[in-house]
């Protein structure tokens, strides 16, 4: 299914306010298993594609995860 842009971007733009917490979830518990199973599929298949989780399970933010986060905290 073919998207606007405008659903482009708001997919982008949600998916990196969802990198807060994740990354919050991380901080607190680094053993812990990420909310992954609360996700839609869409804004983890985003978030993946952008190299912003691992692809291995079990799936975890990468360093550039949180950066993203780090940057929409920033705002």
């Amino acid at each position: 299914m073919a998207r606007s842009k405008a659903e482009e971007a708001f997919i982008d733009q949600y998916t990196r306010s969802l990198t807060v917490e994740w990354a919050d979830h991380m901080a607190r518990y680094p053993d812990g298993i990420p909310l992954w199973e609360r996700v839609a599929p869409v804004y983890f298949d985003h978030a993946l594609a952008k190299g912003w989780i691992t692809k291995r399970e079990p799936h975890r933010l990468t360093a550039k995860g949180f950066g993203v986060a780090a940057s929409f905290l920033k705002r």
